[in-house]
């Protein structure tokens, strides 16, 4: 039985970012919200219930690959989980103002998650030792206007994407 403080040894006994290679997903749901499949979390992913946690720990697919970026985020945050949280909540917390034109903005537009979106699917990208998972990097100097443009652009082309292949 898990119950809403089980989330408090996660955090005491978080290793730093840089000694973590995986991250091991836990079944805590009172502290994940609908409509999300996981949350990274000092280094654990937490889901909804233990079958989407074993999904997690068992295969490398793109949503553990997204969680997995926010790992390689807090390394490049001064290796530090408070640090990447902080940078986190701030980026947050100004992106909120844009919450009458895109629901979640918050979250959307936060640069940590936008690099983490866009990489996804390249199960290549955190071997790439160029990169770094610095990405993020690039979406915090845009300023929130050009954030948004670049988020209803990326949708639209998703959508462009799938309209084009259903008519073939």
């Amino acid at each position: 039985m898990t119950t809403p403080l089980t989330i408090i040894p996660l955090m005491f006994r978080a290793k730093r970012p840089s000694r973590m290679s995986d991250m091991q997903a836990v079944a805590i749901p009172f502290w994940i919200r609908k409509g999300y499949e996981g949350m990274t979390f000092f280094g654990h992913i937490i889901t909804h219930s233990k079958e989407e946690a074993e999904r997690f720990n068992c295969h490398h697919d793109t949503l553990k690959n997204h969680e997995m970026i926010h790992l390689y985020q807090a390394r490049s945050t001064h290796d530090s989980w408070i640090c990447f949280y902080w940078k986190y909540f701030v980026y947050w917390l100004r992106a909120c103002r844009y919450r009458k034109h895109l629901r979640n903005a918050g979250y959307l537009l936060n640069p940590f998650e936008m690099e983490a979106y866009d990489h996804m699917h390249d199960m290549q990208y955190l071997a790439d030792k160029d990169n770094g998972t610095t990405g993020w990097h690039r979406y915090a100097s845009m300023s929130l206007e050009e954030r948004l443009q670049y988020y209803f652009a990326r949708k639209r082309s998703a959508c462009d994407c799938i309209s084009s292949s259903s008519s073939k």
